[in-house]
């Protein structure tokens, strides 16, 4: 059988409704946050699972978003699988919530995969804080899968503080400090990285500058990390640094 493929393809566990009111996702939100594993190793992943997002039709009471999903195998880039879903919700728009608008799309392409990949990387946050928990860790949660949020991070909301050369990054200071800004390419904008559910913090790290190799094109960077010309994305991130933390 080939790697990665399973009879029954990819099992999503139905956790809760997504059909239901703020009051009610605040409350399922900040019950399955206690469930959110931030350890754990994934080396050599034979399979590598991309989730990238693009809302369409966007307003404050509903819009269309588009999942789709690619499985790669990392030692020859070949794609393996490509799924595409779309949902339109009207959950309203919420800070702290966009999952419960962007996992219905998420949901429909992960049920229609036939491989099961070693680690998924998703646009969005995984855990970035005692209190915040993002669309990728809906997707470790749901599927068990070590999973990893990334997310693009404008330049001015850096101030400078973070080294031009590839693998410096910044800890974010929000709650337990379980994310980081990384540079990926030499003098390119860098992505928040986050655990998002069974996996470690340096292994996120690891495991993204193994999938985004330090000769990759700048246009392939740019179209891999903003699927729709992402500087318009919702809401500018806005995070507090340890600017002692540079590292390597």
């Amino acid at each position: 059988m080939p790697i990665g493929v399973r009879p029954s393809g990819m099992k999503t566990h139905n956790l809760h409704s997504w059909n239901v009111s703020l009051e009610n996702a605040l409350a399922i939100q900040k019950n399955l946050r206690a469930w959110i594993i931030t350890e754990g190793e994934c080396p050599n992943p034979r399979l590598v699972g991309r989730i990238s997002l693009i809302s369409n039709s966007e307003n404050e009471n509903s819009a269309t978003v588009q999942a789709c999903i690619t499985i790669k195998e990392p030692a020859t880039d070949r794609l393996m699988e490509r799924k595409v879903a779309i949902k339109t919700t009207k959950f309203p728009l919420h800070p702290g919530l966009y999952s419960f608008r962007k996992m219905p799309a998420v949901v429909a392409a992960l049920n229609k995969l036939k491989r099961i990949p070693d680690v998924f990387v998703c646009d969005g946050r995984g855990i970035t804080g005692e209190d915040s928990f993002g669309v990728a860790s809906h997707v470790g949660l749901i599927t068990s899968v070590p999973t990893i949020g990334i997310r693009p991070i404008r330049p001015k909301h850096i101030a400078g503080s973070l080294c031009e050369e590839r693998g410096s990054f910044l800890r974010v200071v929000e709650g337990g400090q379980v994310a980081v800004i990384l540079r990926v390419l030499d003098g390119c904008d860098p992505l928040l990285v986050s655990p998002a559910h069974r996996i470690s913090m340096a292994e996120s790290i690891q495991r993204i500058l193994e999938m985004i190799p330090a000769e990759t094109p700048l246009r392939e960077y740019l179209q891999a990390i903003y699927p729709e010309a992402g500087h318009n994305n919702e809401v500018p991130v806005q995070l507090k640094l340890v600017k002692s933390a540079t590292g390597r």
